[in-house]
C-alpha cells in the first residue's frame, strides 16, 4: 500500500504531536516493502525509522523489541505503543545506520559477523515469550510439500518440471519432534545491514513465527541463491560462503537440511500462490530451484 502526499503530511503531524516536536519530516525509503516506511527527522532529535503496518504485526514487533535484552543490532522503540492511523498502526523505532549487503557480496569479515549476529538474534528470540504469528500447517515444510504435490497431480507437465522439489527426502519435509523456537522468518538483505564488517541492524520483526534456530541464517542465503540474475562467479561465491557458515555454526547439519528444504518449498509455494495455474510457472520454479540445489548438495 502507498500513502498519498496529504496522508504523509497528516502522519508527520501526528508524530510531531505525540513526540512533542515542532515538526517532523518524513522521507520515504526506497526499499521493497508491502507497507510504507520512512526516515523521520526533526530538529533536536535523532533520526527515527517509521513504518505503517497492521496493528497485530506492530504489536508483535514492539512486544519483542521492548522485552529483548539489548543487542546493538536491534532498534529500541521510540514510542512504547503503536500509534493509530486510520485503523493502521505506526511503529516508531530508533534509526539504525546500516548498509545493505547481499549474501553473495559479504566479505569474510562480514560473514563471521553475520553468523555471530544470527546466533545472538536466535538467542534473543528463543528467550521471547510474547505473541508470534502461529505456524499454520499449510506453512510447514509438510504442508508446502503437499501443496506442490497436489499441483503436480493436476498438471502432469508441471509435475515433471517440479521433480527435484518433489524428490526432497521425507525426513526433510517435516520438523518431526525437533524443538521449534521463535524466528525472524524473513531475514533477507533488505532486513539486515552492516556498518563495515560489523553486523549492525536487523529490521522488520513484525512477522515473527516458529521454526528451527538456523532458519533465519539459511533463508538469507537461499533467498539470494534463487536470483536468476546472479553471475556464475557470484553463484560460486554464495555457495562457498554458505559452506563456511554451516561449518562454523553451532547448529547441526540435519537442521540445516530441513531449513534449506523448507526455504526451497516456501519459495516455490509462494510463487504458485501468486500466479495462475500454469506449467510456465512450474518451469520458472525449476529454473530458480536449480541454484538452491547447489546449496543443498553442500549438506549431503
Amino acid at each position: 500500500m502507498k500513502l498519498g502526499r496529504v496522508e504523509v503530511r497528516r502522519l508527520a503531524d501526528l508524530l510531531a504531536e505525540r513526540l512533542r516536536l515542532v515538526a517532523v519530516d518524513l522521507t520515504p525509503l526506497r526499499i521493497e516493502c508491502a507497507w510504507p516506511v520512512f526516515k523521520a527527522t526533526a530538529i533536536g532529535c535523532a533520526p527515527m525509522f517509521v513504518k505503517v503496518t497492521e496493528p497485530t504485526a506492530a504489536g508483535r514487533a514492539l512486544s519483542f523489541l521492548s522485552s529483548a535484552v539489548e543487542r546493538p543490532f536491534l532498534p529500541r522503540p521510540v514510542l512504547p505503543e503503536p500509534l493509530d492511523f486510520d485503523g493502521r498502526a505506526v511503529l516508531c523505532l530508533e534509526w539504525k545506520e546500516a548498509e545493505r549487503v547481499n549474501a553473495e557480496d559479504m566479505t569474510d569479515g562480514q560473514l563471521g559477523s553475520f553468523l555471530k549476529g544470527c546466533i545472538s538474534l536466535a538467542d534473543a528470540l528463543a528467550a521471547y515469550r510474547g505473541p508470534v504469528a502461529p505456524l499454520a500447517e499449510a506453512d510447514s515444510p509438510r504442508g508446502e510439500y503437499s501443496e506442490l504435490s497436489c499441483y503436480a497431480l493436476r498438471h502432469r507437465l508441471a509435475g515433471r518440471l517440479l521433480g527435484p522439489l518433489l524428490s526432497i527426502p521425507e525426513e526433510e519435509r517435516t520438523y518431526g519432534d525437533r524443538k521449534l523456537v521463535t524466528i525472524h522468518g524473513d531475514l533477507q538483505p533488505k532486513n539486515y545491514g552492516f556498518d563495515g564488517d560489523r553486523f549492525a541492524a536487523v529490521f522488520d520483526t513484525d512477522d515473527l513465527t516458529e521454526g528451527l534456530a538456523c532458519e533465519d541464517a539459511a533463508y538469507a542465503f537461499t533467498e539470494r541463491a534463487r536470483r536468476l540474475e546472479l553471475s556464475e562467479e557470484k553463484r560460486r561465491r554464495i555457495t562457498e560462503l554458505f559452506r563456511r557458515m554451516v561449518e562454523l555454526s553451532p547448529w547441526p547439519v540435519d537442521e540445516w537440511r530441513i531449513a534449506l528444504s523448507h526455504a526451497r518449498l516456501r519459495i516455490a509455494a509462494r510463487r504458485l500462490a501468486n500466479h495462475p495455474d500454469s506449467a510456465f510457472i512450474a518451469f520458472d520454479i525449476r529454473r530458480r530451484d536449480a541454484p538452491l540445489r547447489r546449496l543443498a548438495e553442500i549438506l549431503h
